[in-house]
């Protein structure tokens, strides 16, 4: 019998300067998760390397972001509900 390997998303959306957004993001990498960076949460993706890094665009924009300072996949919320109805587990950490 194999084992199965389970899709998961986490949600971050605190600072990346935040004890939250540190311990998720561990977690989220630990466990091979996808990542969607939320609200304040976007700032961190002008330095991450994550191949499964989205980003909701809307939130960028609005914190005055640009995409050519953005390193994962800008997304908007009809994409976010796509991936979250395609992911075997959603774990939301605000």
């Amino acid at each position: 019998m194999t084992k199965t390997e389970i899709k998961m998303l986490f949600l971050i959306s605190s600072a990346p300067d935040t004890k939250e957004f540190k311990t998720a993001y561990a977690m989220a990498n630990d466990m091979n998760a996808d990542i969607c960076l939320l609200q304040n949460a976007v700032y961190a993706s002008s330095s991450s390397k994550d191949k499964t890094l989205y980003v909701m665009s809307g939130d960028m924009k609005l914190r005055g972001l640009s995409e050519n300072e953005i390193s994962g996949r800008l997304i908007d919320y009809s994409q976010l509900i796509d991936l979250m109805t395609e992911t075997d587990k959603v774990v939301g950490i605000f």
